[in-house]
């Protein structure tokens, strides 16, 4: 994980404690996602999807992760998504995620970036 203190490195931070920091979020952020472009509660739905999918693949990590700080509001996430299936198989996706800010720092919206046909095992697994 990404030893800086940018806001896309502590939504990652986040995601893979499965513990946001008290204040990281602001009140109503939401997430959304190129595949479904659903809009969701980023908590508590962002942390309990990957808490679910934690309990199919407990190795599921966002690794290699680099990230930038906020311009214009948005600081961005770059990283690969992997993991161990329940059938011994491997995936991983290369994915990104826009993190976007209000003006006291607090995340208001994710959005992440990811080729699902890299995670089609992952979600089959998920049913």
């Amino acid at each position: 994980m990404t030893t800086t203190t940018t806001p896309a490195a502590r939504v990652l931070d986040a995601i893979a404690t499965l513990e946001p920091e008290a204040g990281l979020f602001a009140p109503g952020a939401v997430t959304w996602h190129c595949f479904d472009e659903v809009e969701a509660p980023t908590v508590p739905d962002t942390i309990e999807t990957v808490r679910a999918i934690r309990s199919v693949v407990p190795d599921f990590a966002m690794t290699a992760a680099r990230t930038s700080p906020p311009v214009d509001g948005v600081s961005w996430a770059r990283y690969v998504i992997t993991g161990t299936l329940p059938d011994g198989t491997t995936f991983r996706a290369p994915a990104a995620m826009a993190v976007y800010v209000d003006d006291a720092g607090r995340v208001v919206r994710l959005e992440e970036f990811v080729d699902t046909a890299q995670l089609a095992g992952l979600f089959a697994a998920l049913g």
